[in-house]
């Protein structure tokens, strides 16, 4: 802690006791204030308090009257994370500490509804966003203050109360990790049917494209047996050209042959005429000369 000194005389500052402070023991702190090692602490302290981050924005009010002040207006004891937002919003607030607060309004809103308002839990979702408490220290609960404090059981609480308060943080353990184990069987459902739904659509595309692939299968094979077919009938068309050409040339020889012989048969038939012509009419003139 640091403290600004007052620049007046100890006389007036014993003489001017806080309301506050008890009057025999106002004298041991201003002492206590004044001595050299507590001002050279004080000094230290004053530089720590403006390397801070996120600082509060309720003046000389510190966080046991805060608390005390939220506590009378809620009719409960505030956690860590209500004396953190009531003590730095404002309308002046830096980035950090808007984003931070912001951060903090939506974690709470994404709490099942029963557990938005419970201060332990609310106290672990601060402890997650800010990190956890130094040992020896507590935040928001003022100077001095220690987990021991704060979180320990009294001693006049006989077996009964801490039974009964056992069980009631016992419950509220199994209350939460209940909602937890919904929220969290809800998610799988919610990513199984997610994978579920991814499959079959894989599955459809790979029966689509197997599809694709027998119809591109079988088209090429189709094509293939169009062009074997092709490719046969031209070697069936060429070798029928071939033996056709053949056929006729074989046929056109016969043909002259048969002309040839024809011809020699009707040279040979007009040369007997020719002969018998002649014949006849040199025995004509035989005859005609013998009845001469």
């Amino acid at each position: 802690m640091y403290f600004t000194p007052y620049r007046r005389h100890r006389s007036w500052l014993l003489a001017h006791c806080p309301a506050r402070v008890e009057e025999d023991q106002w004298p041991i702190l201003v002492d206590y204030w004044s001595s050299e090692d507590v001002k050279k602490q004080s000094k230290i302290n004053s530089k720590n308090r403006k390397k801070q981050k996120m600082p509060h924005r309720t003046g000389r009010k510190d966080h046991v009257n805060l608390r005390e002040e939220l506590r009378i207006k809620t009719g409960k004891e505030p956690s860590k994370l209500d004396v953190f937002i009531h003590s730095r919003q404002g309308k002046q607030m830096d980035e950090l500490t808007s984003q931070t607060i912001a951060t903090m309004n939506e974690e709470i809103q994404k709490l099942p509804e029963t557990s938005r308002d419970d201060n332990f839990v609310k106290d672990i979702l601060y402890e997650n966003i800010l990190g956890p408490e130094k040992p020896g220290r507590l935040r928001t609960y003022g100077v001095g203050a220690t987990p021991k404090d704060v979180y320990r059981m009294s001693d006049n609480m006989n077996a009964g109360q801490k039974k009964a308060f056992e069980d009631a943080v016992n419950e509220k353990v199994e209350i939460i990790r209940g909602e937890l184990r919904e929220e969290m069987n809800s998610k799988l459902a919610d990513f199984k049917e997610e994978l579920i739904a991814q499959f079959e659509a894989r599955m459809r595309a790979s029966t689509c494209d197997l599809a694709s692939l027998q119809r591109k299968e079988m088209n090429a094979a189709k094509q293939s047996q169009i062009s074997n077919s092709l490719e046969v009938g031209d070697r069936m068309n060429r070798e029928v050209g071939t033996n056709d050409a053949e056929m006729y040339k074989e046929v056109g020889t016969n043909d002259a042959e048969i002309n040839k012989c024809e011809m020699n048969k009707k040279v040979s038939s007009i040369a007997d005429i020719l002969e018998n012509h002649h014949t006849k009419k040199k025995r004509s003139r035989t005859t005609c000369k013998r009845l001469a």
